[in-house]
């Protein structure tokens, strides 16, 4: 959260030239390099990143055998959705395309306002979300891919560096939060586990000896 007050800190400020350059840098390369990067930020538009998410919820069920995963990305996209989307209204920083003459725009114009990136944001989110029930590799790549995502946001056109920051502090602030609740729910089942089994297993009170004949 600190990533992304910052980040609103330095929009209201207006103190955004380094943005602007860093933009211009990352968003007007070389025909060459071009006509290589735009073939592969397709594996970071909504297509790419529906494709992705489909394989991660087949290899997390088969992996887990368990909805819990799958319950934890849901949550964290949905929180880390609504809250880039509450940004986006209040800050209403127009798209780069719409307000920096030679920005390059390499796909079909986005809806909403530029700050901050949701496809940051719930990318982010969910890989972070994910850790504890994927792979060490795995989930770094997840963590690498939700970064792709950031640089693609730019370089399409419809973010400022800026912007992608301030998704990715509110994706890692949900993603951290929800990763505190997994914990927190995990404990509690485990503690109420280990009392039932206790319970189950309490040993039988040894009986004193049986009294002999009539008293």
């Amino acid at each position: 959260m600190v990533l992304f007050g910052a980040s609103a800190l330095l929009i209201k400020a207006g103190a955004t030239s380094w943005d602007a350059c860093l933009f211009r840098t990352l968003n007007e390369v070389p025909p060459a390099a071009a006509s290589v990067l735009t073939p592969l930020s397709q594996l970071f538009r909504p297509a790419g990143i529906s494709a992705v998410v489909l394989l991660t919820v087949v290899y997390l069920l088969a992996r887990n055998r368990s909805i819990l995963p799958i319950v934890a990305a849901a949550a964290a996209a949905g929180a880390a959705f609504v809250l880039a989307n509450v940004a986006k209204v209040i800050a209403n920083r127009p798209r780069p395309y719409l307000a920096m003459a030679g920005a390059v725009l390499r796909q079909s114009p986005a809806h909403g306002t530029s700050f901050p990136s949701s496809h940051t944001a719930v990318t982010l989110a969910v890989a972070i979300a994910l850790v504890p029930f994927l792979a060490r590799p795995l989930a770094a790549a997840g963590i690498g891919y939700a970064v792709l995502v950031g640089w693609s946001r730019v370089y399409l056109g419809v973010h400022y560096p800026v912007d992608v920051l301030a998704g990715a502090g509110i994706g890692m602030a949900v993603g951290g939060a929800v990763l505190l609740a997994l914990r927190k729910l995990l404990r509690r089942a485990g503690r109420a586990a280990n009392g039932h089994d206790t319970a189950g297993h309490a040993p039988t009170p040894k009986r004193g000896p049986e009294p002999q004949g009539e008293p």
